[in-house]
């Protein structure tokens, strides 16, 4: 009998509850920018063909993972977690015809701290940020007018962190 009581016991603490990282666990949060109307600054303003590309430390086009040409006023962008820079060209009016790329692209730069969070056994950790800087580069066609940091502390992505002008 205690053979077999010691064996129920070993069966049931074996496995604890988060050996399995559920779907709604929050993981590494995205930056989240919202754009709005230059002549009506708290009126949201949708960007046609909106679409995103990843800059790496040369200045070379990093594809995103599932980023898709759409027309929305919002788009949420992953942040290095192995840096304290990201850079993005976001484009208005995207567009690829026999292979030659249309469209107006503005970069930004994001410049933050980053902290390592412990989420759990089965989730390991997620990376919060801290937006220290966030800069859009000029050039003859800008159509990406100015920025304000909402939300500096990047913690989940239920928020708006960055509003920009067009």
């Amino acid at each position: 009998m205690k053979k077999f009581i010691c064996l129920f016991l070993i069966v049931i603490f074996s496995c604890e509850k988060d050996d399995i990282c559920s779907g709604t666990t929050q993981t590494t949060p995205r930056l989240v920018i919202e754009f709005y109307d230059l002549s009506a600054p708290d009126e949201v303003l949708a960007v046609p063909g909106l679409f995103a590309i990843g800059l790496d430390a040369e200045g070379l086009d990093v594809p995103i993972n599932n980023e898709i040409v759409t027309t929305r006023s919002s788009i949420t962008l992953p942040l290095k977690t192995d840096d304290i820079l990201t850079e993005f060209k976001l484009y208005k009016s995207y567009d690829v015809v026999d292979g030659v790329t249309n469209g107006n692209p503005d970069t930004i730069k994001i410049t933050y701290d980053t902290e390592n969070v412990y989420v759990s056994r089965a989730c390991g950790y997620k990376t919060n940020f801290d937006i220290q800087t966030f800069s859009i580069s000029s050039d003859t066609d800008q159509w990406m007018i100015s920025s304000e940091i909402l939300i500096t502390k990047i913690i989940n992505e239920n928020e708006i962190h960055v509003k920009i002008l067009h």
